[in-house]
């Protein structure tokens, strides 16, 4: 018996996309007279990207013995082990899928799975996912390389952080772990960005949901002009949107019906009818979000307003808008939190914020 105690590393890639590292495998030189070797043989269908080795009494793991190089499936690596006691110097290792045994993972939520633990009592494990995200309402098939238990407790983390746990699984009667609830309606809806600004991420939660989850868009933004297929299971039809735009402004909506909306438009402009029926002249007319925290520019761009007049402002947003009006003389009066969807006409006269 070889006293040397060997460990492996494998972190799996589909073979089309895993490329070796700069020199390839094969030209270490052969171990010298005295010197410990031997050949290791990857007849996986998966890349060996690190492999450690050390001997009784020294500290694990040790270097990796590859080195800058990775073994592609089908390759050997001749690998130089030094010198040291042994009783018999073992002339290959031999790495295949015959203890590798499938598992399939399906995502029955409207969120991307990140990471997925097999969890035996407290230990968490390694993530079984790799490099690899499921999308929602979607599924993949990973391999388990030389596991001989058969029940875990199945924990999940999904996009945003959101972390589950799925219950307890035993993967050898049945080589499956489900995640969420596909009895839950998939709703769809079409999320466009009528604004001018770049919309960059995008969250849906249903109203009994703590929290916005993840950000629905991943990596992608939406430019000006851009539609994007929201697709969320919840029970009922009534969701919460957030969407947050490439300046770090925000724009909210509650209750919005996704069965029944066959668009949802964020950043379009909404306009406020104001009519001036103020003893003073009005010099400035101010109107943003409720979120935001300055005033922006003065919406009537220098033109006064008449008294008698009627102007339609127009702001990109949601529904909830804070008003501020400049005098002639520089005194000023806000109103806060107007809903100018549910009131797009506000007549300008003394008292008016109190109204």
């Amino acid at each position: 018996m070889i006293r040397t105690l060997l460990a492996l590393l494998l972190l799996l890639a589909p073979p089309a996309l895993a490329q070796p590292k700069p020199g390839a495998p094969g030209a270490a030189p052969a171990p010298s007279a005295g010197e410990r070797g031997l050949v290791l043989r990857n007849r996986s269908d998966t890349v060996i990207r690190e492999f450690y080795a050390w001997g009784a009494g020294e500290r694990p793991p040790g270097p990796d013995r590859l080195g800058t190089e990775v073994l592609p499936p089908g390759r050997d690596f001749p690998m130089r082990l030094g010198r040291g006691p042994c009783e018999v110097t073992p002339r290959e290792v031999v790495f295949d899928d015959s203890n590798a045994r499938a598992l399939e993972v399906v995502n029955d939520t409207d969120e991307d799975l990140l990471q997925l633990f097999l969890m035996r009592g407290s230990e968490r494990g390694p993530d079984r996912l790799g490099r690899f995200i499921v999308a929602g309402n979607d599924s993949l098939r990973v391999r388990l390389r030389g596991e001989t238990e058969c029940v875990f407790e199945v924990r999940a983390v999904f996009r945003g952080g959101r972390e589950v746990a799925a219950g307890r699984v035993d993967i050898c009667a049945a080589p499956r772990v489900a995640l969420g609830d596909p009895s839950v309606p998939l709703r769809e809806a079409a999320v466009a960005n009528r604004g001018s600004r770049v919309l960059r991420e995008l969250y849906a939660a249903p109203p009994e949901r703590h929290g916005w989850g993840g950000d629905r868009l991943g990596v992608n933004v939406l430019q000006p002009g851009q539609s994007f297929l929201l697709r969320i299971r919840t029970p009922g039809c009534q969701v919460r949107l957030r969407a947050v735009y490439q300046d770090g402004r925000a724009e909210e909506r509650e209750a919005v019906d996704v069965c029944a909306a066959r668009e949802i438009a964020f950043g379009a402009a909404r306009g406020l009818a104001l009519t001036h029926a103020h003893a003073r002249p009005v010099r400035e007319v101010y109107l943003s979000a409720v979120e935001e925290s300055d005033w922006g520019p003065d919406r009537l761009e220098g033109r006064p307003l008449a008294r008698g007049e009627t102007r339609e402002i127009a702001a990109e947003g949601g529904c909830r808008m804070d008003v501020r009006i400049v005098f002639d003389n520089g005194n000023a009066e806000e109103m806060r939190d107007l809903d100018i969807c549910a009131r797009p006409a506000l007549t300008l006269r003394p008292g008016w914020v109190a109204e």
